[in-house]
């Protein structure tokens, strides 16, 4: 017989790690909620703050202050996900074996690295707006985005990765979650670039991975290996540059998402294997620098996840990078452009890919000078722009930015922001 846990009730985790507890209330109470909402048209609000909000554990707030979200987002997902939510309903609750489980796994991870935390492990539900994160010492997990498995409805989601998200659950997913967010919780805080990210999330699966003694199975590992090489090529070319967008809690705008993690991963266990110390190699890998380029640089190094060295992979990544050689028909600042000129053209280094970062001036609409981009020519290195009605004696500006600029190649545009400005001729 399931034994489900009270709301109140806080399970210790072991005996040699005092004031650790497991809080699961607010599970049973976003259910009690759940239920009443979802047998009523009125009062909805005041039901889920009455039953859950008002209840809510401080991990809870925490939660939805770091990741942002609130009431009207429960009320959405509630009604919007019916068959969800009733196909995972079983899954979300935590039962004591379930919890000497999680307890097993925070002592074997004790055993590779041995720690003191006092922090205490959330399990809740998030609206569906994240997985988990950390809080100072403490878990904050949200496990209506562990929990599915091949049971779960997810048609009644309009996004595909939602849809895709229990495609590669296996049964230890809630224990290898909860020791990849404790293990951030021994971390350095911050990142300097991508490859710095990648490292410090997918370092976490792999700790997760020798404390289970088990693969982790997810949609960016099975994807990440199909394509190894492609992944590769792609995480060089933008590993250097703050594009976190592109590799991290981007399954909005990719089909692939979350490949950092499989990258961090990949170069994390290659560091691991190479070190002959592995408990020593396990203490370099948690208590890493990561907003030290040096030290990023020497981990990549040692791990011989590619096969040039950093300077090499620095110099080469620099060179491709595009810049603007010019403008054509005058020079960058100039003060004396013919106001009647239609258009103007860029030149940049490289052939570059369509999707060009244009930011307004930062002096106000009347000295932004851009009607409209009109597109690359042939070659790919000129950039037309169709200009507005220019008035004579003014100042006018506007920056090209690194937000998605790049190259044909993929190499990233390396400035934040490129200011041109000229300033047109009196009558």
């Amino acid at each position: 017989m399931r034994i489900i846990l009270s709301t109140a009730i806080m399970l210790a985790f072991f005996n040699t790690t005092k004031a650790q507890k497991i809080f699961t209330s607010d599970i049973d109470n976003f259910w009690i909620a759940y239920d009443h909402i979802r047998k009523t048209e009125n009062n909805k609000k005041e039901i889920l703050e009455t039953s859950f909000l008002n209840k809510k554990t401080e991990g809870l707030k925490d939660f939805m202050e770091i990741k942002q979200f609130g009431g009207n987002d429960y009320l959405t997902v509630i009604e919007k996900y019916p068959q969800f939510w009733n196909s995972i309903r079983k899954n979300t609750f935590i039962d004591s074996k379930k919890i000497s489980s999680i307890n097993l796994a925070l002592k074997k991870l004790k055993l590779l690295y041995p720690n003191n935390s006092t922090g205490n492990i959330y399990y809740t539900i998030g609206a569906l707006k994240s997985g988990g994160t950390t809080h100072n010492e403490d878990l904050l997990l949200g496990i209506e985005k562990i929990v599915g498995d091949k049971n779960t409805i997810v048609s009644e989601f309009d996004n595909e990765n939602l849809q895709k998200m229990f495609l590669y659950i296996n049964n230890s997913q809630l224990e290898h979650i909860t020791v990849h967010e404790f293990a951030h919780t021994f971390q350095k805080k911050g990142e300097i670039n991508v490859l710095s990210k990648a490292i410090k999330e997918g370092s976490c699966d792999l700790i997760a991975e020798l404390t289970m003694n088990k693969k982790f199975s997810s949609q960016y590992m099975d994807y990440g290996f199909k394509n190894y090489d492609k992944v590769k090529t792609l995480f060089k070319n933008e590993m250097l540059t703050h594009n976190f967008e592109n590799w991290f809690y981007n399954s909005s705008t990719s089909k692939n998402p979350d490949l950092g993690y499989f990258v961090g991963y990949v170069i994390s266990k290659k560091y691991y294997d190479n070190s002959k110390n592995k408990k020593s190699a396990i203490k370099e890998i948690i208590e890493l620098d990561f907003n030290s380029e040096e030290a990023i640089f020497q981990f990549l190094e040692k791990s011989e996840f590619f096969e040039e060295n950093i300077e090499e992979i620095k110099s080469v990544y620099k060179d491709k990078q595009p810049k603007v050689v010019r403008i054509i028909g005058f020079e960058n600042n100039s003060q004396n452009v013919d106001p009647k000129i239609k258009q103007i053209q860029i030149v940049f280094s490289k052939p570059m890919n369509e999707n060009v970062s244009i930011n307004f001036s930062k002096f106000g609409k009347e000295h932004f000078p851009l009607k409209k981009i009109t597109g690359l020519d042939n070659t790919k290195t000129i950039l037309a722009l169709e200009t507005v009605d220019l008035q004579p004696d003014t100042e006018y500006d506007f920056y090209i930015t690194d937000r998605g600029t790049k190259s044909e190649e993929g190499y990233p545009f390396p400035e934040q922001e490129y200011k041109i400005s000229f300033k047109t001729e009196k009558k």
